[in-house]
């Protein structure tokens, strides 16, 4: 499919590391000049204590998309700071011409905890973050896409929580089922400007997601690679590249009339 996005311009939160850079790096090798946006030096999440993106993450994924000939701009954003990622929307406009798909990818998780005994700074970070950030990046760009017009498109990345909700993560579970009315509350607004939005759910995937649910949990790895499987009705596990070629999809014309769609990627875990 290379070519698919000649002359295209991506905005991608989280685009450090995990599925993030694995979207950006995809989108640049079918055409697209990229944004990347991650944490690097600009915050720290402490509420659960988190590793996330360094600048070398960023840096990382900004060589990959030039070794492809493509344009990437790079900017250190808490998608807790709207003024921030209004920056970074204004300066991608500027820079590579305008914005015509936004991932909005960016997000953290947290250990088990039953609702009752979750500490409310970790509610707190974990709507801010996964929920907050995705609206907020929605408001910083949109008008971005508004100019470009028609044949613009969104992606929130949600979770198959979102569909199927899981216990003892009431918080991750809140804001990942929120996406999917923020999704389709923006198609129902953009599509007058024939700008699409649609949500992707993919299933438990091994990135650095869950080399941090591992830590935080004091669990193997494998342990929970292992559950992920045992959820599914398909076996094997799920990769970062499944739920890149959906998102992929559903910003490319071959879905030019699908919005509003919650696309599980998740081996039929919330089928069974």
């Amino acid at each position: 499919m290379s070519g698919r996005f000649d002359g295209k311009v991506a905005l991608v939160t989280g685009a450090g590391r995990g599925q993030g850079r694995g979207h950006a790096v995809r989108l640049a090798a079918e055409g697209a000049d990229v944004a990347l946006v991650d944490l690097g030096r600009a915050g720290t999440v402490e509420h659960p204590p988190y590793r996330t993106a360094t600048i070398e993450d960023l840096r990382a994924t900004q060589t990959d998309i030039r070794a492809l000939g493509r344009r990437a701009e790079l900017f250190e954003v808490d998608v807790r700071d709207h003024g921030a990622l209004v920056s970074a929307a204004n300066e991608t406009a500027e820079r590579l011409g305008g914005i015509d798909y936004v991932i909005a990818n960016a997000g953290i998780t947290d250990g088990f905890h039953n609702t009752w005994e979750l500490p409310p700074a970790h509610w707190r970070t974990m709507i801010d973050i996964n929920l907050t950030g995705v609206f907020h990046t929605c408001h910083a760009t949109v008008p971005r896409l508004i100019e470009r017009g028609a044949g613009s498109a969104l992606v929130l990345v949600s979770s198959v929580v979102g569909i199927k909700p899981v216990p003892r993560l009431a918080h991750y579970v809140a804001a990942k089922m929120a996406l999917r009315g923020l999704g389709t509350a923006l198609a129902a607004e953009l599509g007058p400007y024939g700008i699409r939005c649609n949500t992707v759910h993919p299933g438990g995937t091994d990135t650095e997601m869950t080399a941090a649910m591992a830590e935080l949990n004091q669990v193997p790895r494998e342990n929970l690679l292992a559950g992920f499987r045992a959820g599914q009705l398909l076996p094997g596990d799920l990769s970062a590249e499944d739920s890149t070629a959906a998102v992929l999809w559903l910003l490319s014309t071959e879905a030019r009339m699908i919005t509003g769609m919650e696309l599980a990627v998740d081996a039929g875990e919330s089928k069974k």
